[in-house]
């Protein structure tokens, strides 16, 4: 058995030389196939032969190699540009328009945001979500991050720090950017933010009734005629757009001093028609 082996082996080897040697012209004369009745003439024939189809396949060997230019033009990205796509994102948020924001975002972008579970999958999505994020007046750090690239894509991951202009409240996030080069530009294809999980409580779930309940709670609150009593069903950072007053209140000075006025009109509230809306620890 051992002997079949080694002589099946043999062969096996032969005959891989003589596939890679098939094309290969001989160097000598001696090995010129004249057992066979060729000529000199016959001979030299089948050596340029030889040497002509080697020729034709390293030739065709060469063309085999296409650089990816030829295929899709390349756009390189340094890590500091990359980093920089940040910036831009960034300082769009800062001009307050929702719209200038979403133009950040590639055609087929998905936002995954922060305080919102709905994923936005287009343009009008995307703006949307920033109509209302952009009350906070945001304006964020990155504080780590890491940096990876390809061929005309390439991502930002980590952990950014957010500032509401609004409240002065901070906000710690993780996040991801992946960007595309699309129609000259570099734009957000995915971004992901989430805040972080640890020390975060989660609260028991609320029903709709009572979400409804909650504005009954505060409509007593007006019933009673002490502006402090109605401002302490505020939040620490909350965030009042008054009916009658132009000025925004950020905490629960402000907001008294609001309802000092406006309970002097002694009134009461009623709901017609409303939709709730319930996610994890907030309701609206």
């Amino acid at each position: 058995v051992l002997t079949m082996k080694f002589a099946l082996s043999a062969c096996f080897t032969l005959v891989l030389a003589a596939g890679a040697d098939a094309f290969v012209a001989p160097q000598h004369a001696t090995f010129l196939p004249s057992t066979n009745g060729l000529q000199a003439n016959d001979a030299r024939e089948i050596t340029a032969l030889n040497m002509g189809l080697r020729s034709f396949f390293r030739g065709k060997a060469k063309q085999a190699i296409v650089k990816l230019d030829d295929i899709v033009p390349v756009q390189e990205i340094s890590d500091e540009e990359v980093r920089s796509l940040f910036e831009l994102w960034n300082d769009s948020l800062q001009t307050g328009s929702s719209k200038l924001v979403a133009k950040r975002y590639a055609k087929e972008a998905v936002l995954l945001p922060t305080v919102s579970d709905v994923p936005r999958t287009d343009f009008d999505t995307i703006k949307d979500y920033f109509d209302s994020f952009l009350l906070k007046k945001p304006s964020g750090t990155i504080i780590e991050g890491q940096i990876t690239k390809g061929v005309n894509w390439c991502q930002d991951v980590g952990i950014y720090e957010f500032t509401m202009g609004a409240t002065g409240q901070k906000v710690k996030a993780r996040y991801t950017f992946c960007y595309v080069y699309e129609e000259g530009e570099w734009k957000i294809a995915h971004h992901h933010s989430s805040v972080m999980p640890e020390g975060i409580s989660i609260a028991e779930p609320i029903t709709k009734e009572r979400v409804r309940n909650l504005f009954h709670l505060w409509n007593d609150a007006l019933a009673t005629g002490e502006s402090s009593i109605v401002a302490n069903r505020y939040a620490k950072e909350a965030v009042l757009l008054p009916t009658v007053s132009d000025e925004a209140r950020y905490d629960s000075d402000s907001i008294k001093d609001y309802f000092d006025a406006f309970l002097l009109k002694q009134p009461q509230g009623e709901i017609l028609e409303g939709e709730i809306v319930i996610g994890t620890n907030w309701a609206q």
